[in-house]
């Protein structure tokens, strides 16, 4: 299986949250997750950067690209969604890749930001409308060459599993992005649903977290960033999830990425957080 991360754990902010300032620039970014052990570094390109700049810095790092993610704002006007769609799709078809990750935004004080985990305020009519809309987002996108892949997310408006489910199969072009620790940390049986929708899976965010932190922090009603800092999240391999088990139901062989997130690291220092993180999941998956 192909490795890469996502190299959030240096971006983690003090409040709980992430904040992007805090990373080192792009190119020492690039070198660090090289240094780490990892293959692949989700493809993102920086705001004012070219196609080509970008791919000749991470060409020249030693990494490969592996999907990237557009942030859908339920909030935005959709002509302003749809322009970003057709870029990030864009970039990323320039780029060689043929997916996208595709999950909704999420403000600090947003409904189920505050009541993190539990389907806050359910609406099945928001839900149809936010449905219309991913499908002209995939539209747009796929005009580009390149099919989004839905990233249910704890804190936004998809966030259950059947909410879900009803996007998955109300539009079938479009592919799906588990998160192993949002998908659990939202009380879903992960691998039931990466098994029903294995084949539209071109890649995996590979989260860990400790579900002892998470049902603690819905008995407490604490919100989504206090959760967070009381250690929900951690490497592979660290937190409370069967990550192999789970994963096994992809399909065999799986010829997509596994990319490594860690919103908050459990081991202060980034570097060796990423470094931990290649180790386990190179012994883990690749042995």
């Amino acid at each position: 299986m192909r490795i890469a991360l996502n190299p959030i754990q240096w971006m983690a902010s003090d409040d709980g949250w992430l904040d992007p300032s805090k990373a080192p620039d792009r190119e020492k970014l690039l070198t660090l997750v090289k240094e780490a052990g990892f293959e692949g570094v989700m493809a993102e390109v920086p705001a004012g950067w070219s196609v080509d700049r970008y791919r000749e810095v991470v060409t020249d790092t030693g990494l490969a690209l592996a999907p990237g993610y557009f942030v859908y704002r339920y909030d935005d006007a959709e002509a302003d969604t749809l322009d970003r769609a057709a870029t990030v799709a864009r970039q990323h078809a320039e780029l060689g890749l043929t997916d996208v990750g595709l999950g909704m935004g999420m403000s600090k004080e947003a409904p189920r930001v505050l009541r993190p985990a539990q389907g806050h305020e359910p609406s099945a009519d928001r839900l149809s409308d936010i449905t219309a809309r991913i499908g002209r987002i995939a539209e747009v996108m796929q005009a580009e060459g390149v099919r989004p892949a839905l990233h249910p997310h704890v804190g936004t408006w998809i966030e259950t599993d059947t909410e879900s489910r009803t996007v998955l199969d109300a539009l079938l072009s479009i592919g799906f992005l588990p998160d192993t620790g949002h998908l659990a940390w939202a009380g879903i049986d992960v691998r039931a649903l990466i098994a029903d929708y294995a084949t539209r899976t071109p890649f995996v965010h590979v989260k860990d977290c400790r579900l002892s932190i998470a049902q603690q922090g819905k008995t407490q009603d604490w919100h989504y960033r206090q959760t967070v800092l009381a250690g929900l999240w951690a490497e592979p391999g660290r937190g409370e999830l069967p990550l192999p088990e789970i994963l096994a139901a992809l399909p065999e062989p799986f010829n997509g990425w596994l990319m490594v997130e860690v919103d908050r690291p459990d081991i202060t220092d980034p570097f060796e957080s990423a470094k931990t993180s290649a180790t386990w999941m190179q012994k883990t998956f690749n042995n």
